[in-house]
């Protein structure tokens, strides 16, 4: 019985003396942890931008088994952001809350809940930026083993949302100047969204409307040019809708508008997630045509060009032939009748009157005309002609004659009027005058 009593003595013995002993080397590593983490906590409370510091806090924090406790100050702030969260009711209350979820964030950085918050509430403040980097924070600081399915749940969310915000900014920027280079942003926020947005109304009716009237364009002049205008109204609504741009550009190639033709087709294939073999081969096409088309119609402009010279030169020689046949220069007779201010007749050309011009000087003269008379003040202006008959001869009562006389359309005849002055200037007869060339 003493052996086993030494033996029951020679075992309980060491066993009173571990009540004594150091703690384990595991106790005394996660005190140091602690109190590194202590530390390290309350260096980045003075300096929360430091986002190495927040790396080395996020790290100690992981690697501690169990994770260290949140803090109430924190647990406490992340209360308030909650409460806001779900009071906010426009952009300003989601990014209010969104700060304070950031501020429970930096008094525990290892509080991954407190980012992933945080990056819900930027997302609903449409503060996209700010979404995704609080993302990121959550996705550094969430322990192993931890589901991230929610996280990128929402990123893709917040892809999506930015997408159908950008899209409707550059709708309005559109509709206020709807340039090619904003529609093709609006293009490609639109396949950049994945799902193509839904075709508005007003879009929907301009494009049944250029249908029907393409489809009534036979024996209906001006159909085809008011379907293009109604396609090109549809796509000022919907930018992005590559069926009405291939649409327009058949109304326009048929219309034989070929370079505005290609340059829908080429808006059509950016909507396109993979090109249209077929749509580019029809681009080769009218390209083509157009080159074509443009050198028929160049080669029929320069033909005008030489058609209308031509004439101009044709109309330049029937001028000068009709200046000769038909100008005031020539040999005429008169026409006699009773107390006749000329001489001459047909039958005596040697009485006739010979107008004409010398540097711009035009004369009258006539062999049978008596001494004392002379033809003076003559004016020519076109087609027609003036003159004064002056002179002192008992025999008449006239001292002067004013002649107008305009030449008839062949250029055969003058024919006008002869008013006779006496020498006080009044006037004393007045008759019709008719001169006749004399054709040699």
């Amino acid at each position: 019985m003493v052996f086993p009593l030494l033996c029951a003595f020679s075992v309980s013995a060491p066993a009173q003396a571990d009540k004594h002993a150091s703690p384990p080397r595991q106790q005394v590593a996660g005190a140091a942890s602690r109190n590194q983490l202590a530390a390290y906590l309350a260096d980045f409370q003075k300096h929360p931008e430091d986002a190495t510091l927040r790396g080395e806090i996020v790290a100690l924090a992981k690697s501690m088994n169990p994770a260290p406790a949140i803090p109430p100050l924190a647990r406490d702030t992340f209360a308030r952001a909650g409460a806001q969260m779900r009071t906010a009711s426009s952009a300003d209350g989601f990014k209010a809350a969104a700060r304070l979820f950031e501020q429970a964030a930096v008094q525990a950085p290892w509080y991954a809940d407190a980012d992933l918050s945080a990056a819900t509430a930027c997302s609903q403040g449409a503060d996209f930026d700010g979404a995704r980097r609080n993302l990121d924070l959550y996705l550094a600081a969430v322990r192993a083993g931890v589901g991230t399915q929610n996280a990128e749940d929402l990123r893709r969310e917040i892809d999506s949302q930015q997408a159908r915000l950008q899209f409707q900014q550059a709708l309005q920027q559109f509709a206020a100047n709807p340039s090619n280079t904003a529609r093709q942003q609006i293009i490609k926020l639109a396949k950049a969204s994945g799902t193509a947005p839904d075709i508005p109304e007003e879009a929907r009716g301009h494009f049944v409307m250029a249908t029907v009237l393409m489809n009534s364009a036979e024996g209906n002049p001006g159909y085809e040019q008011r379907a293009i205008e109604e396609f090109k109204a549809a796509l000022l609504a919907a930018p992005w809708w590559g069926d009405a741009y291939k649409k327009l550009a058949t109304a326009q190639t048929a219309a034989g508008q070929y370079y505005e033709a290609i340059a829908n087709l080429n808006f059509y294939q950016l909507t396109q997630f993979v090109p249209d073999r077929k749509a580019q081969d029809e681009i080769y096409r009218l390209m083509a045509l157009g080159q074509t088309t443009a050198d028929q119609k160049e080669k029929e402009q320069a033909e005008e060009q030489l058609r209308k010279l031509r004439e101009d030169n044709r109309q330049q020689e029937r001028s000068a032939v009709e200046g000769r046949q038909f100008t005031i220069e020539g040999r005429w007779y008169g026409i006699p009748v009773p107390n006749d201010y000329f001489v001459g007749d047909k039958s005596k050309p040697e009485c006739d009157y010979i107008i004409t011009q010398s540097s711009g000087r035009w004369t009258i003269k006539n062999a049978c005309s008596r001494p004392s008379w002379a033809i003076d003040k003559i004016r020519v202006d076109a087609r027609q002609i003036s003159f004064r008959l002056s002179g002192h001869d008992p025999a008449y009562s006239f001292a002067e004659v004013n002649v107008t006389l305009g030449l008839s359309d062949d250029g055969q005849t003058l024919l006008g009027r002869a008013t006779a002055y006496d020498k006080t200037y009044t006037p004393v007869s007045d008759r019709s005058v008719r001169w006749t060339r004399r054709v040699e």
